[in-house]
């Protein structure tokens, strides 16, 4: 799925993205020079750790390519995006502020497959109960 997000950065903007442990220990191993946790994460009011934002958009948003400057390694919540999970109505459906979702994810059985693996995500590393 390469090139399906080049030059948009929607989703980078005014990022909510909750961070596992397992993100942050990838993030902190994988970046180029040394990196605390405390420059990019976090915790927020529910106790979960979140990507910070540094001028409307996620810490590791190239401004100049509008790519991921960690895309390599990026949270797996980001991995998923653009789908996400609506806690409200308690399903997965598409993130309306991206452009492309009619490229990702067309095969209905794979989706759900995925859907499957989101909120799996969501339940056992990040521990937000879903009922």
């Amino acid at each position: 799925m390469e090139n399906i997000c080049e030059n948009c950065g929607k989703c980078c903007l005014d990022t909510e993205m909750i961070l596992s442990q397992k993100d942050i220990d990838l993030i902190i191993k994988s970046y180029p020079i040394k990196i605390r946790k405390q420059e990019f994460a976090f915790k927020n009011e529910n106790g979960n750790f979140q990507i910070k934002n540094f001028n409307n958009y996620c810490v590791f948003f190239d401004f100049s390519t509008k790519k991921c400057k960690i895309y390599g390694y990026h949270p797996l919540g980001c991995r998923f995006y653009p789908l996400i999970y609506d806690f409200q109505k308690k399903v997965c459906s598409f993130d309306k502020i991206c452009p492309r979702t009619h490229l990702f994810y067309q095969n209905k059985k794979i989706l759900t497959k995925i859907c499957e693996n989101l909120k799996n995500f969501i339940e056992i590393q990040l521990k937000i109960e879903l009922t």
